[in-house]
């Protein structure tokens, strides 16, 4: 591996002597990009290119098989790629603005996120303050201090899983949230689902990372209490990992039960018993979780409060001891609701949106099976193990223990990049203001609009070759995509200081007081979200899909928008002096946006952003076909390193969306070379023609360095891996395989027939 590194150094200093060469000689060789930017494109390419490897055998190796040695994976992380890259450097620029001086110029928005910021780093006043905060929040929601109910007592779940989401916005067992009316975008309801597995609190990602992947080696961990208990050595990985996961709950729990001015150790509890009573239903819990997809085009039942208290009745009371309702849904919404602004509930007209049904039809069994002592122990870990990050240097050392023990990584982001991850979650628009002065954001903005023009030109030409898409569906189709808004780079109200300072007015930031903040900031969003069930939505220019710093590109469905976010408006994803990296970087990312409006979910929305049939049942009928060829076709790869194969159908919107935005983004670049003429040739890549490097730079997007315990997780995500993304989305393009000239029977042009849609 060193010496390829040192011939790869070399290689790569060998294309900035030759391109620095070629500085000198510009006028003699016009046809060179020698600009700043395109030596650091071409070495960009360069170093991650493994030129031994036939493009039209394996072209994600021969772009990518190189990355890994120049982008090694950090110790807290699996994985590496381009927008974990650009997102850490992000984290640096909020940093440093973070850490200036307030000035009188600044708006009090600003003044308020560096508080918090500030609020982030105090760790020694969060030691002083100890865990009075979390045990204040557990009497709140109503559960016992240390998860044990007392005996005898009357447990009402309704209410104690009511308060967790009001106090916490803790969704146990499923989400509550207020979503758009799929038949009428104007209005709201409530809304029920499966539960996410990101969460609401401002978590930096290789906390997430690595919470997300132990809980998933927990799921895969057959185990029994006894397995918890034993005290010999084992190497067996799941008892190891169980063994981890009691050593993290026995210490947790004793840090809560000294800090109520216990002295001793409780010598009637079994902590063992307990951790293992969690494992057990989470693991249950995650089984049906996983079994249920959000990305199969299925649309939510739409029921009165007594249809949902019927149905989950008649699955629940059987199991139960009593005929109780094991949840009081009337109730459970009354907490909810109580006290929040302008709303009254009425449960003969407010509907509630029930998704992921099948996903309640198991849940429904298994948490009647369950006596309610148990769902109180395992609401009171969430809790618990939620506002941990917010307390003592103590309780964070216990759990990055227990991260590193049972996945290998080392939770050590600095507190400083911590912290401005953290203010950039809870006060992203404040945050933002640091790019309303930066020059070249207002002409990367302008560059993209024009090329996000080209896209859309390029889309309703592909639209109006098709020929097994109908007339009247062709017409309503190219509607919709010309009434789609686009929004680039941040929200122009965060420009006025009154409009950015009245956004966060009510949001209280207490200097040296961070759980306060972000308990506050929770129940902020929360409240927001709870009045929103009455108001009408409008979809305004500043309805945007997430905060300006983000590294990535959306689609907003039933708002037909997407956001570009200006975090995405830099190298490498943009910005180039040849517009040929932009298209092929970026372009292929905002054609997958676009696309995802026509996916097998965003089919089924109009343009006015409403549910409804509009296409034909011809063409409805003909599409459907369709994705039954990228089912199959994705299901068809093995993916390296883990020798596993995809699921087709989870995967499906996602892969629809990236074969569409490869040809789009390629066919709008073929539109600027129309009007603006040939553009320049990279230095040390002028054997590649303008469409070669456009698809060297799609690939680009997802060259990344991973383990295979990374890549075995990605399988659970509706992103295919990215090896995947780029080899089957372009064996499905007959583009690539005239570009790169690919014979007929290669494994980039195999002989079957290619999958496509658009």
């Amino acid at each position: 591996m060193i010496p390829n590194l040192v011939i790869l150094k070399l290689l790569i200093a060998a294309v900035f002597g030759l391109s620095y060469a070629y500085l000198a000689k510009a006028n003699q060789n016009s046809k060179l990009c020698t600009t700043e930017d395109c030596l650091r494109s071409a070495t960009a390419l360069v170093e991650s290119m493994n030129t031994s490897v036939d493009p039209c055998d394996d072209f994600y190796e021969f772009a990518c098989g190189h990355y890994g040695i120049m982008h090694r994976i950090p110790k807290s992380a699996h994985s590496t790629d381009r927008f974990s890259e650009l997102h850490a450097l992000m984290l640096t620029f909020i940093r440093d603005y973070m850490e200036k001086e307030d000035s009188n110029l600044d708006p009090e928005a600003v003044w308020q996120s560096r508080r918090l910021y500030r609020s982030c780093i105090a760790t020694d006043e969060m030691d002083a303050a100890g865990l009075n905060q979390l045990v204040e929040i557990l009497d709140k929601i109503g559960l016992p201090h240390l998860g044990l109910p007392a005996k005898k007592k009357n447990i009402n779940l309704s209410s104690i899983l009511a308060s967790a989401k009001k106090h916490i916005s803790l969704d146990y067992l499923f989400t509550t949230d207020i979503e758009t009316d799929p038949k009428n975008r104007s209005i709201n309801q409530i809304a029920i689902g499966k539960p996410r597995g990101s969460t609401v609190f401002p978590i930096h990602k290789t906390t997430e990372n690595m919470r997300i992947m132990s809980s998933r080696k927990g799921r895969e961990t057959e185990f029994s209490e006894e397995k918890v208990d034993k005290n010999e050595e084992d190497t067996d990985e799941g008892v190891y990992y169980l063994k981890s996961f009691g050593k993290y709950f026995k210490k947790v729990w004793l840090e809560i039960y000294k800090s109520q001015l216990n002295s001793s150790n409780p010598s009637d509890i079994k902590l063992e018993s307990l951790a293992a009573q969690i494992l057990l239903f989470n693991n249950e819990l995650a089984e049906i979780k996983d079994e249920v997809y959000d990305t199969d085009g299925q649309l939510p039942s739409i029921m009165s409060v007594d249809d949902l208290q019927l149905f989950m009745d008649n699955i629940t009371l059987g199991a139960t001891e009593s005929h109780d309702h094991y949840i009081n849904w009337k109730e459970y919404f009354s907490i909810l609701f109580a006290d929040v602004k302008n709303i009254t509930l009425d449960f003969e007209t407010d509907l509630i949106q029930v998704n992921n049904i099948e996903y309640f039809e198991a849940l429904f069994r298994i948490i009647g099976e369950k006596g309610k002592n148990q769902h109180v122990l395992n609401l009171w870990w969430e809790v618990v193990t939620t506002l941990l990050p917010f307390t003592t240097n103590q309780m964070r050392f216990i759990q990055d223990t227990f991260y590193y023990e049972t996945t290998g990584l080392e939770n050590n982001p600095s507190r400083s990049l911590y912290c401005a991850n953290a203010v950039n979650t809870m006060m992203g628009m404040a945050v933002s203001n640091l790019l309303i002065d930066l020059e070249y954001l207002e002409h990367n903005k302008q560059m993209m609009v024009e090329m996000m023009k080209n896209i859309h030109e390029a889309f309703e030409k592909i639209v109006n070759e098709l020929k097994w898409m109908d007339d009247i569906t062709k017409n309503r189709t190219l509607n919709k995509a010309r009434l789609m808004k686009t929004f680039v780079g941040f929200p122009e109200f965060i420009k006025d200081q009154m409009e950015l300072d009245n956004y966060y007015a009510d949001l209280e930031v207490v200097e040296n007081d961070y759980f306060g903040n972000v308990i506050r900031y929770i129940q902020r969003n929360l409240n927001n979200s709870l009045i929103s069930l009455r108001e009408i939505n409008n979809y305004d220019i500043n309805s945007w899909a997430s905060d300006p710093l983000e590294v990535n590109a959306f689609n907003w469905i039933q708002a037909n928008a997407i956001t570009i976010p200006a975090g995405i408006l830099q190298f490498p994803f943009f910005g180039h002096d040849l517009q040929v990296l932009n298209y092929g970087y970026l372009g292929s990312i905002l054609g997958h946006e676009l696309t995802h409006s026509f996916d097998n979910t965003g089919r089924k929305f109009d343009q006015d952003g409403n549910e409804n049939m509009w296409w034909t049942n011809q063409t409805t009928n003909e599409y459907e076909k369709r994705t039954s060829c990228f089912i199959q076709h994705y299901e068809s790869y093995t993916v390296p390193g883990i020798e596993e194969k995809i699921n087709g159908k989870l995967t499906l919107d996602e892969n629809i969306a990236d074969n569409g935005g490869i040809r789009e983004a390629l066919w709008a670049y073929r539109t600027f070379v129309a009007g603006n003429g040939e553009e320049k040739k990279l230095p040390g890549l002028e054997d590649f023609s303008h469409e070669q490097i456009y698809f060297l730079a799609f690939a680009n997007n997802w060259c990344e360095s991973a383990t295979n315990e990374s890549i075995s997780n990605s399988l659970l995500d509706e992103h295919s891996p990215n090896y995947i993304r780029v080899n089957a989305g372009l064996t499905n393009s007959e583009e690539f395989s005239e570009v790169w000239k690919c014979e007929k029977g290669t494994r980039m042009n195999p002989i079957n027939e290619k999958c496509k849609i658009w």
